[in-house]
């Protein structure tokens, strides 16, 4: 199967396990405070992202690793299903042992999640908004 048709299938696969649990944050915050908390959140997410990325591409495999762990973090606080965030743990190890072999299958199911991830952030601020 071409890569690019297997990453495509990836991706759709995250994106359709990934899915927030807000129900007891909503108690917790009220409504204005969830929408304030998904705010600071995505952007925590987009600056680890941002983070990572540029570790990634610098071959910095521990800084790599230390972001993937705060986005993977910043997950946890929202997700349903803590599974979810399974490639994003694998890829970490990867990066920790610094093994190109297991960092080149671990990461590409970690961008998916990564974009997954995002997706719902958003999609759970217009929720959050229009919930006022």
């Amino acid at each position: 199967m071409p890569m690019v048709n297997r990453r495509a299938r990836e991706m759709r696969g995250a994106q359709d396990a990934c899915s927030f649990d807000l129900s007891e944050l909503a108690t917790l915050y009220g409504e204005a405070g969830l929408q304030t908390l998904l705010a600071v959140a995505l952007d925590e997410f987009d600056c680890q992202h941002f983070a990572f990325d540029d570790a990634f591409h610098e071959a910095q495999w521990a800084r790599a690793a230390h972001a993937l762990h705060r986005l993977a973090g910043t997950a946890a606080f929202f997700v349903g299903d803590e599974r979810m965030l399974e490639p994003l743990n694998r890829a970490e190890r990867a990066l920790r042992l610094a093994d190109a072999s297991l960092i080149g299958l671990a990461v590409p199911g970690a961008r998916s999640t990564l974009a997954a991830l995002r997706v719902a952030f958003v999609d759970e601020r217009v929720k959050a908004g229009r919930a006022r």
